[in-house]
């Protein structure tokens, strides 16, 4: 593939390709949108305000989030219904939960019984009712209560004063550890699953859940296709990754960023280094082993084939190269692009995005700014 911005520009920088962007944004809007499915697309992977926005016009019904701060940062910028998904615990998360609450059309997650009567508790006193989502644990082994265990919480859930139990979300990350595409589509159809048949045993004891919600760019779209779930939360859709790549959900053509690097040393034929270390791609390698030895390394450099971010140090990024033939020129000075393994790393990493379209830099999106990780 091409190199997508065709003019000079100081690196490291991260670049998104705003045509691919933007046709990622319509894909999948229009898949849901054929299903009957909400779209909340996870703005967390770019925690950037412009980007939201372009999420919402193409037909987003909100955003999802990760923590308050996300939340009161987009709602600063516009953004009026959120899904903080992730358990908010404690009396001064609740309170800035109340305030939010105030202003925007907002949803919480929670997972225990101890972080959903703080909430309900200060929003009680204020006579307002928390709407909660509460989060299941359908394989990945982070938050969220078992499958089994769903039903006789939600029933303790249900009966606090000041809480409104709305519905159930997972992150179905266990996904990206599929060894092929259809690993991929079983464990995906198996979390949907999970998860509609946890509501209905729910629903069936006499507690009305409005949502089902699915969250993982990866398995998307094989989640839509499950009668019951109501939502899905990609997040790394709007840009996809190597990850995403590596599992066969998206290709060079469809990731519209780039983390844009200088070669800043040639020290012998078969090795390098960048300008480029953790500080600019993360430290991520491919969650799915099965995959690093096709996609080795820190990200994939495009139109490069044989050299490999073999090394990450805080500023270099070591390149090595990997082939038998002869190493390819690639002289100090040159610039080239990487697609990140993890792209939320990458927005985390750089805070800017410089948008491109035709090959030139038109402007630039920057993230939240300090308290949004709070």
């Amino acid at each position: 593939m091409s190199a997508i911005i065709r003019e000079p520009i100081a690196t490291p920088v991260l670049v998104v390709e705003r045509g691919i962007l933007e046709s990622n944004l319509r894909e999948m809007a229009d898949l849901a949108a054929a299903r009957g499915v909400e779209l909340w697309p996870h703005a967390k992977t770019h925690r950037m305000p412009a980007l939201a926005s372009l999420q919402l016009e193409h037909g987003a019904a909100g955003l999802c989030v990760a923590k308050l701060g996300e939340a009161e940062g987009f709602a600063d910028a516009g953004a009026r219904r959120m899904l903080v998904a992730y358990p908010v615990v404690g009396d001064d998360k609740a309170r800035r939960a109340l305030a939010l609450a105030e202003r925007i059309d907002l949803t919480l997650g929670t997972d225990s019984l101890e972080g959903a009567t703080a909430l309900a508790r200060v929003f009680a006193d204020a006579g307002r009712r928390a709407r909660v989502m509460l989060a299941v644990d359908t394989g990945l082994g982070r938050e969220g209560v078992l499958p089994r265990d769903a039903p006789a919480l939600a029933a303790r859930l249900a009966g606090l004063d000041g809480l409104e139990l709305v519905g159930l979300y997972t992150h179905e990350g266990s996904a990206y550890a599929a060894a092929d595409p259809a690993d991929l589509e079983r464990r995906a159809r198996a979390a949907a699953e999970s998860m509609v048949a946890v509501a209905e045993r729910m629903r069936a004891a006499g507690i009305p859940l409005e949502h089902v919600s699915l969250g993982c760019s990866a398995s998307a779209r094989a989640v839509l296709d499950v009668p019951g779930v109501t939502q899905v939360r990609p997040g790394i859709y709007a840009v996809n990754d190597l990850g995403q790549i590596a599992l066969g959900v998206a290709t060079e053509a469809t990731t519209a960023i780039r983390v844009v690097a200088t070669v800043v040393s040639r020290a012998a034929a078969d090795r390098g280094c960048l300008d480029a270390g953790s500080k600019a791609l993360g430290a991520d390698l491919l969650l799915a082993s099965a995959y690093r030895d096709e996609f080795p390394g820190y990200g994939l450099v495009v139109g490069h084939p044989g050299w490999v971010i073999e090394k990450l140090s805080e500023e270099h990024g070591w390149l090595r190269w990997t082939s038998e033939d002869e190493p390819t020129p690639l002289p100090v000075g040159e610039r080239v692009e990487i697609i990140p393994t993890h792209a939320c790393v990458a927005f985390a990493a750089l805070r800017r995005a410089t948008v491109v379209e035709d090959g030139r830099a038109v402007g630039t999106w920057d993230a939240l700014g300090p308290g949004s990780s709070e």
